[in-house]
């Protein structure tokens, strides 16, 4: 298994794994009193050739990594990275402004494109597949549906159901044991491309201003609070006594720094909690009380329409079902 997921070094003084100083490619990404390593950033290569399953398409699978706490860093490619499992809080920092913190659950996406540099921390080891494109490829893409490659932009914790089934078959393909590159692989990874250059671009010349989001430190709190009552009282009006704030400002605040609102954040907490009761052989309507929903029929309908399973078929079929969608 690899253990490069997210790759790193140079700021904190940590050995690059294997890292080229390629400095002169972010020139325009000069030190800052927030950045202040990026003249000097690191940057990740893609990896060799022959590992990929196309030209320019890598793709691979990270065992569980330990809690880490990053420095700045950047990768020579474009890479969607596919949780399989939740890594426990995560906080993202990107050059551009964009920032997300939060928890993310197995399905969530992140897009990270390439030259754009990078500051990350998780709290818990976890599992992912990663899909690396090489600038060549995804350009290349790019001129040939009428698109722009240069307006990329970063995103995190997003559910995008089309995105992470093809992230799987790819993931599939690359561990079916077939040697060379693969025809299904490269329409699948072209598929990717055209998705994300659609889906994660920004639709002006210039990104515009990100407003602030809830503190990290008021956003842990708030999301510690919600993981220790998932059966207990979670509306807007709690969280927002939790966070200090009024409830209008702590859901404007709490969207922006999560990318989703805090009743849609507490649904997909309680469901991946039921998920694990499940698999774990908890009874269904025992599952639907201890993680805070009003009974089976309401469990049913959000495990169903965030998992694609119902909740019988996730305690039937613990190991096989149940990845979201």
């Amino acid at each position: 298994m690899h253990h490069d997921l997210i790759s790193f070094g140079g700021c904190n003084g940590a050995t690059p794994d294997p890292i080229r100083n390629v400095a002169e490619e972010v020139a325009h990404y000069p030190a800052t009193p927030g950045h202040p390593c990026l003249s000097g950033l690191e940057i990740v290569p893609m990896g060799r050739h022959d590992e990929g399953l196309a030209d320019g398409l890598i793709v691979r699978r990270s065992s569980p990594l330990s809690p880490f706490v990053g420095g700045w860093h950047a990768h020579d490619f474009h890479q969607v990275t596919l949780f399989l499992s939740s890594p426990g809080h995560v906080e993202w920092h990107f050059s551009e402004g964009r920032a997300y913190s939060g928890r993310p659950a197995a399905g969530d996406l992140v897009l990270t494109p390439a030259i754009v540099p990078t500051l990350v921390r998780w709290d818990r080891p976890f599992e992912a597949v990663s899909v690396r494109f090489s600038t060549g490829l995804v350009d290349r893409v790019a001129s040939q549906a009428g698109l722009d490659a240069a307006r990329l932009r970063p995103a995190a914790m997003r559910h995008d159901p089309f995105a992470g089934e093809v992230t799987r078959k790819l993931a599939d393909e690359a561990e079916s044991g077939r040697v060379g590159p693969s025809l299904l692989a490269e329409s699948l990874g072209t598929a990717l491309a055209v998705h994300l250059l659609r889906a994660y671009a920004d639709e002006g010349p210039q990104m515009p201003p990100r407003p602030n989001g809830l503190p990290n430190d008021d956003l842990r709190r708030v999301t510690d609070h919600i993981e220790g009552q998932l059966d207990g009282d979670l509306s807007l009006g709690r969280l927002a006594a939790v966070a200090g704030l009024s409830p209008y400002h702590f859901a404007r605040l709490f969207r922006v720094a999560t990318g989703t609102t805090p009743h849609q954040y507490v649904i997909r907490r309680r469901v991946e909690r039921a998920r694990e009761l499940l698999r774990g052989g908890c009874d269904i309507a025992l599952a639907a009380a201890r993680v805070g929903f009003s009974g089976q029929s309401h469990l049913h309908h959000h495990v169903r329409r965030l998992l694609g399973v119902t909740p019988g078929e996730l305690a039937r079929r613990p190991q096989a079902d149940g990845r979201p969608r």
